[in-house]
């Protein structure tokens, strides 16, 4: 177990930010306005400082955030060594100036209050993660395809996860549990929530910390994403075994298999086809990722 103290209370003679809410942004122009709306009156609110990361983005984004470069409370930096979430989000941590990190996304919603909530929670927790709301941004189909997102998440049931988009960390549980890996193509929330449980720290989850999430539509982005995210979950169930020696069923992706047999005569239906997309892409990403990883998670 970890034997890491609780974070300090908050002071008023408190110099630096109460938190740096880290956000990364790679060709984020479309959407990244509206979440600007509502993160700048909160950390004026809050005390909070924002800190944008520009992950080699070629739109607008870069114009965007150079606007806001001398905004008080704004720290905006680049990250073009690499390409990744879990890479702009180290970069962001590293540019922080205070000791307790929220993570959001520039193409999502932040609920109302989130940075006090999220911060808050960090006075007396290492680990925090909220609540994701996928109403406000998306149509009921595309809800229907990804099932109830807003409840409490688990890596099948060995260990809870924080998501990335919506998590807050105090820089001590940070440098103890370790950076995100940036070796992971994707689900880099997900493995660093198997090691936060491998050094005994808890995920707190405040359900009142909404984040309003916002699915892709497109069947050939969907396709993309879920083959990303498949072909890395054998290996986090690979790391989990080894690490806290627990095993994931090997099929337990059966159900959707089954799923995806049925329904694949519905290709022709455009409305089907977001949900055929992303279903097939985690389950042929899930066999490729099952060979990569020699370790049988399908």
């Amino acid at each position: 177990m970890s034997t890491t103290s609780l974070p300090h209370s908050p002071s008023s003679r408190e110099m630096r930010p109460t938190a740096s809410i880290v956000m990364p942004c790679y060709n984020v122009a479309d959407t990244i306005e509206a979440q600007l709306d509502r993160i700048l009156p909160q950390i004026d609110l809050t005390g909070a400082e924002l800190v944008l990361v520009d992950n080699n983005s070629t739109d607008e984004t870069s114009r965007i955030l150079d606007e806001l470069a001398d905004r008080p409370n704004v720290v905006v930096g680049s990250a073009t060594a690499g390409q990744s979430v879990a890479y702009a989000r180290n970069a962001g941590v590293m540019l922080a100036n205070s000791d307790r990190f929220l993570f959001c996304d520039a193409d999502d919603l932040i609920g109302a209050n989130w940075v006090d909530i999220m911060t808050t929670g960090l006075y007396t927790h290492h680990i925090v993660t909220g609540r994701l709301d996928a109403a406000e941004l998306n149509t009921e189909r595309q809800q229907a395809g990804r099932g109830d997102v807003s409840q409490p998440a688990t890596f099948h049931g060995l260990f809870p996860l924080v998501h990335g988009g919506n998590m807050g960390v105090t820089r001590e549980a940070w440098e103890l549990v370790g950076p995100l890996d940036e070796t992971l193509g994707s689900v880099e929330d997900i493995e660093w929530s198997l090691r936060a449980k491998a050094v005994g720290h808890p995920i707190v989850r405040l359900s009142d910390a909404v984040i309003h999430y916002r699915y892709r539509n497109r069947a050939i982005d969907l396709w993309h994403q879920g083959l990303l995210y498949g072909k890395y979950r054998p290996e986090i169930a690979r790391r989990a075994h080894e690490r806290l020696g627990v095993r994931v069923r090997r099929f337990a992706g059966m159900k959707s298999w089954a799923w995806l047999a049925i329904n694949a005569v519905r290709v022709g239906q455009a409305e089907m086809r977001p949900q055929l997309a992303w279903v097939a892409g985690n389950r042929v990403g899930q066999v490729i990722g099952s060979i990569k990883s020699r370790f049988c998670f399908i």
